[in-house]
């Protein structure tokens, strides 16, 4: 059976500063392709369902679990992602509000 491969966009709406959710459909993310950005370092929100309650993913400290995204244009692969899965409903977060559309793109393998 061939490995399936899929790109699921999530999209920051310009004036704002967190994704829709997205369904990871439990499929094994292998990144994420995070476009050009304002500023800002990026958190992630999960839930067990979808329209659930979106909580913060944190450390057991608790802390946010960050990337450092700087002005974005770069990629992460899957052994800087393992925290995200456990959760099959995801949104990203950026600290600072984007002045246009921000585009991300996780990398799912099935």
């Amino acid at each position: 059976m061939p490995v399936l491969y899929k790109v699921i966009e999530a999209v920051i709406a310009s004036g704002d500063t967190e994704s829709a959710e997205v369904d990871l459909e439990n499929f094994s993310i292998m990144g994420l392709l995070i476009p050009t950005l304002d500023s800002g370092n990026l958190t992630f929100k999960v839930s067990d369902k979808p329209g659930g309650t979106f909580q913060t993913l944190t450390t057991a400290v608790p802390a946010a679990i960050a990337v450092v995204a700087g002005t974005g244009n770069f990629a992460l692969g899957a052994d800087d992602l393992t925290d995200l899965a456990p959760y099959r409903f995801v949104k990203i977060v950026s600290a600072a509000t984007q002045t246009a559309a921000r585009t991300f793109k996780w990398v799912l393998k099935g």
